[in-house]
């Protein structure tokens, strides 16, 4: 598959890769050209500007960079700092976790943009606080007598701190499995409005919070982030960093 990599004269060497692949390119009186199928497209066009936008096809401005302090350790992180004029939706990821934050979630404090790192969001990971266990199913009481009605599954005892909104998950055999999302709960029932997979008696079981808001904190030796433009607007980004502890773990 075709590729295109820009080339710093100043740093001497391979600095980024472009979206497009054009047949040529070349540049006169300090104005970048290029060549597709045919056609001529100016690139640096000062007087009516389309940013990310090549041979007609709009693209997202991002940008990707890798925090790799003391690599022999762990660390868990914790802020992300963007100094610049505008907020960015950020993806992290470690070689454990991954999470994002949303562009909303950047406070502005003076000449900076601030957010705390949610938590891991891996649907996989349950290692976090954001998992209860429950116990096993005692009974599971659809109700035979409505279409698509909710499913209500009996329990030994419903934890305190469970929420309309979690995740109810099973243990199969040796699959974790999501029953569904819980929309009402007693002191020892759950309801499920829509069955994900089929609750069975005996089964160990457990509630999942929102893994963003409460589950694994963000882990790794390394932390690669990935952040995105939501407008084509002209912005100017400085620096990007991060505030981070050796984990204790």
């Amino acid at each position: 598959m075709a590729q295109t990599l820009t080339y710093s004269e100043r740093n001497k060497g391979w600095t980024g890769e472009a979206p497009f692949t054009p047949g040529s390119m070349t540049s006169l009186n300090n104005r970048f050209y290029s060549f597709k199928n045919g056609q001529l497209f100016l690139h640096n066009d000062r007087e009516n500007p389309t940013r990310c936008n090549f041979y007609g096809v709009q693209y997202t401005p991002r940008i990707k960079t890798v925090f790799n302090d003391s690599p022999e350790s762990d660390k868990m992180y914790k802020t992300l700092v963007l100094e610049g004029d505008k907020k960015w939706k950020a993806t992290v990821e470690t070689n454990f976790v991954k999470s994002t934050v949303r562009t909303n979630e950047f406070v502005t404090k003076e000449s900076r943009e601030f957010a705390y790192l949610r938590q891991a969001e891996a649907e996989d990971n349950f290692r976090g606080g954001d998992v209860q266990g429950i116990g096993s199913i005692e009974f599971i009481e659809p109700d035979s007598e409505q279409i698509n009605s909710p499913t209500i599954i009996k329990v030994s005892k419903v934890p305190d701190n469970t929420n309309i909104g979690d995740a109810l998950f099973q243990v199969n055999g040796e699959e974790t499995e999501l029953i569904g999302v819980i929309s009402a709960y007693t002191k020892d029932t759950i309801t499920i409005n829509s069955i994900n997979q089929t609750p069975q008696e005996n089964a160990y079981c457990f509630v999942r919070k929102v893994a963003r808001i409460e589950g694994a904190e963000i882990r790794g030796y390394y932390m690669e982030v990935t952040l995105e433009l939501e407008s084509t607007d002209n912005a100017k980004l400085f620096a990007i960093t991060t505030n981070a502890i050796k984990s204790g773990i």
